[in-house]
């Protein structure tokens, strides 16, 4: 039996990663933990209790509406009240329940804009001992074919450890994609990485492709394929959080229509990348100040 931790808020968000966290419970098997943090002090009694029946009341709202009765009964929920906001408080939680998965509503947030406390769980896949699912809007069927996206030359091959349960419970196609900027040449240490990485994903498809920004590759690659569950492997911090910047919004970027698994791989943005994102905040914002020519 597995264990998925799912952050509640009570948002439309929120319902999104727990509708799905229910279809997965079945499946794997798994319980799973409701948690909802609190705004950096231990809550009074009453207001934990309040706070742990409204907790147990969206469960069973959603328990019921979305699975028949039989389904709904073997799913095992608990329910953790925190004093400390969720992402400062959400490895102690995961190391406590000994959480496989963390499971999250998708919410975009800019590089520049985030900060240590504020920046929304999915985007802290470096601050959490497992897997992070980022579910996006909308109701999202289990996934038969599933992309792996990383730096396989960078990535121990049993850091994909964890897909080995979706595997098992799914059975679905699993793509292994890298790609690698046009202009490189000696391209077989990254064939030789992409193998290795197969062993652990036995049947997997491996490809290797040209492409200056994979953020852009991944995309189109998802698209063509019709990937149900995207899966992050990247030691690139950077890259993870420019994939969920809000800027993406305004092409619908296939990206960010399925659900994203982010392994525990990841580091920090650089100063570099931080101050790009500034810097592009900034140049946007005296675009929006500017009168267009229509009221000029």
């Amino acid at each position: 039996m597995q264990t998925i931790l799912v952050p509640i808020d009570f948002t439309a968000a929120s319902e999104n990663a727990l509708l799905y966290a229910n279809k997965l419970a079945l499946r794997l098997p798994a319980e799973i933990v409701l948690v909802h943090g609190g705004p950096g002090f231990a809550p009074a009694p009453e207001r934990r209790e309040a706070l742990l029946r409204r907790l147990e009341a969206f469960a069973e709202r959603l328990r019921y509406q979305q699975l028949t009765r039989q389904n709904g009964r073997r799913i095992a929920y608990f329910y953790h009240v925190a004093a400390e906001p969720l992402a400062a408080s959400l490895q102690v939680l995961v190391a406590g329940y000994c959480a496989d998965l963390v499971v999250t509503g998708l919410v975009l947030t800019d590089c520049a804009a985030a900060t240590a406390l504020g920046t929304p769980l999915g985007l802290l896949p470096e601050q959490v001992s497992c897997p992070v699912l980022v579910v996006p809007p909308g109701r999202h069927e289990l996934a038969s074919r599933i992309a792996v996206a990383g730096d396989f030359a960078r990535l121990d091959g049993r850091q994909l450890t964890p897909l080995l349960a979706f595997g098992r419970a799914l059975s679905p196609r699993f793509d292994l994609v890298q790609f690698y900027p046009p202009a490189r040449a000696g391209l077989a240490p990254l064939k030789k990485a992409l193998l290795s990485a197969r062993a652990h994903l036995p049947g997997a498809a491996v490809h290797l492709l040209p492409e200056e920004d994979p953020l852009e590759g991944i995309g189109e690659f998802c698209a063509q394929q019709a990937t149900q569950l995207l899966v992050l492997a990247t030691a690139d911090g950077c890259l993870v959080r420019r994939f969920f910047n809000p800027h993406y919004l305004k092409t619908n970027a296939y990206h960010l229509r399925i659900p994203v698994l982010l392994l525990p791989t990841s580091t920090l943005p650089t100063e570099a990348c931080c101050a790009s994102c500034s810097l592009r905040q900034a140049a946007e914002a005296r675009l929006l100040a500017q009168p267009s020519a229509a009221t000029a």
